[in-house]
């Protein structure tokens, strides 16, 4: 049976689903989780947090959670700001630890007996997600074993879990708030189509903050909690996290004291202490509203944050509708993109989707006049639908001119270009092919954003048609593609007996002459991507494989391509 599957990496939870064409369903990747959790909804999450156990070997989910000692929680939120990250004695880069997370998704999900080998999965990420983030995600799961066939965003992948229930012709407004980002999305469905009309988020707002900032507000009224040590504040905000689940449900509870005793606390302070917070959460779904104007059929609200009662009185005052809960919230998201990832295999059918652009894309120019201040010269409008290309000539600022600083950049043109929403993704200097006068000396700069989000970038001289660059944005420990492998032996060192072996290649009949355009793709990007960067023994194992693909009978092309394919996966760091 075909199936296929979906990755909800989360900031403080992840899910994994998978769908097929008659449904979908959530894998329940931890069966270790705590009796003080039971009846809380968090069943089929695995929270993803890493630690390392006495004996140095990596820990995960609920027993990492936990744990005492060293860990490491929400890597996700990490990845636009760090390279390197350390749990207890060990330093990371920030690729690496997510790897590690996903090889362990990979590990639980063959422990649950699944028959097919999760090698392959769309992954999900926030709206509001930035390049580097989109990117450096992609890199993880493909460190561990995971070929990405796609990137989604969150809030689209949760409308899609809720395709079939909201039928045709729909608006529908997606409220996606988690344990650490918002995001707010308004699509329409047209024909079992899913096309993103306006998207706008918070990266940093998220069921963390409302924890710290109610632990704040208590802990003055605690008699003696200046005197904790950090492993008693950590104990008391995890029963803190506990509690705030509770008051969803009823008006008040108690919380645990790390030295004895508890402390009773009431929906109404809850809501009081995190008032701000929620707040801020009206902005993006007004901005939405405005930028996408008309009748909201659904609202759909996912993510635990979501779940907190006067979340969803408020977002269902401002949208006028009721929240649709006729699918669960905390897993909706990866549910849909098991849907996502059956779409693309063609597994569904009667479903398809468009995503799409939160930041406007383009380069830094400077005005002769003013070199110091420089502007934002859109390229990839905000809201402009994936995959998506756009070309635009410039001028180098002198005659003459050798050199030339492309500066790639994400956010919101309207602001100055020093504003904490435009980010400089990244920056080349780019060889001009001759000194020329600046009138002569144009070049086109061309940015293409493939399915996943992933930018590409290339920059041609208009008068000799010479390319002088053509780049994946690429970051951190992916700059340098031929260190990726060793990253890679990382991952396999860290995780060695904490995840059964993938097994063997299965052997290929005989082979004739005749490809296919797949086939030659497939050839390709092994030749290309893979083959210069990896080991010997490996490199050889994949060189046979293509030659038998190369040779293989009509018949029995198909067979050798899917087995290329599956060895090629191992490698997904590099596609």
């Amino acid at each position: 049976m075909s199936v296929a599957y979906g990755i909800d990496f989360g900031t403080t939870n992840s899910v994994l689903a998978r769908a097929t064409a008659t449904g979908t369903e959530a894998i329940i990747l931890d069966d270790q989780l705590p009796g003080e959790w039971q009846g809380t909804g968090f069943d089929k999450v695995l929270p993803s947090v890493i630690g390392f156990d006495l004996a140095g070997q990596p820990t995960f989910g609920w027993r990492a959670k936990t744990m005492e000692g060293a860990k490491l929680e929400a890597v996700k939120r990490l990845f636009a700001t760090e390279d390197q990250v350390v749990i207890g004695s060990q330093r990371l880069d920030v690729e690496t630890a997510a790897a590690i997370f996903f090889r362990h998704v990979q590990g639980r999900a063959a422990a649950s007996g699944l028959m097919e080998r999760l090698d392959r999965a769309v992954v999900t990420i926030p709206a509001n997600s930035r390049g580097k983030a989109r990117y450096r995600t992609k890199l993880s799961a493909g460190l561990a074993g995971i070929e990405v066939s796609a990137l989604i965003n969150e809030p689209t992948a949760a409308a899609m879990a809720h395709a079939r229930a909201i039928g045709e012709n729909q608006r529908i407004l997606v409220f996606d708030w988690g344990g650490g980002t918002l995001d707010v999305t308004v699509l329409e469905a047209v024909n079992g189509v899913f096309i993103e009309e306006t998207s706008k988020g918070i990266q940093r707002l998220g069921g963390i903050d409302l924890d710290m900032k109610f632990m704040e507000t208590l802990l003055p009224r605690i008699s003696g909690s200046d005197a904790w040590r950090p492993l008693e504040r950590d104990l008391f905000r995890l029963s803190l996290e506990r509690a705030k689940i509770a008051l969803s449900a009823g008006d008040s509870t108690y919380v645990a004291l790390p030295r004895g005793g508890t402390m009773e606390v009431t929906r109404a302070q809850f809501v009081e202490a995190v008032a701000p917070l929620l707040n801020r959460t009206r902005e993006p779904v007004e901005t939405c509203l405005r930028e996408s104007a008309g009748r909201i059929d659904h609202l759909v609200m996912v993510g635990g944050s979501s779940k907190i009662p006067a979340v969803q009185s408020m977002i269902a005052d401002l949208v006028g509708a009721e929240p649709d809960a006729r699918i669960d919230p905390m897993t909706a998201i990866a549910e849909g993109a098991a849907i996502a990832d059956g779409i693309l295999q063609g597994i569904i059918t009667d479903l398809q989707f468009f995503v799409g652009t939160e930041h406007a894309l383009g380069t830094v120019v400077h005005n002769p006049g003013d070199p110091a201040e420089g502007g934002f010269s859109v390229l990839i409008g905000r809201n402009t639908k994936y995959p998506a290309k756009a070309t635009d000539a410039y001028l180098p600022g002198n005659d003459f001119q050798e050199l030339v600083d492309v500066e790639v950049i994400e956010g919101d043109p309207d602001k100055p270009i020093g504003h904490e929403d435009n980010v400089v993704l990244k920056s080349w200097t780019v060889t001009l092919p001759e000194k020329r006068l600046k009138v002569d000396a144009a070049f086109d700069i061309t940015y293409l954003y493939d399915v996943d989000g992933i930018l590409h970038v290339s920059a041609q001289d208009r008068r000799s048609g010479q390319v002088f660059m053509d780049e994946e944005l690429s970051f951190g420990a992916a700059e340098d593609r031929s260190a990726l492998p060793k990253l890679r032996r990382d991952v396999d060192q860290l995780m060695a007996g904490t995840t059964r072996s993938a097994g063997t290649a299965a052997p290929v009949p005989p082979r004739g002459p005749g490809l296919s355009d797949a086939s030659r793709l497939v050839i390709r990007r092994a030749e290309d991507k893979v083959i210069p960067y990896i080991d010997d023994e490996d490199a050889r194992v994949l060189r046979s494989l293509v030659a038998r693909l190369q040779e293989a009978e009509r018949q029995e092309e198909e067979a050798c391509r899917a087995t290329l394919e599956r060895e090629l996966r191992k490698h997904a760091y590099l596609l």
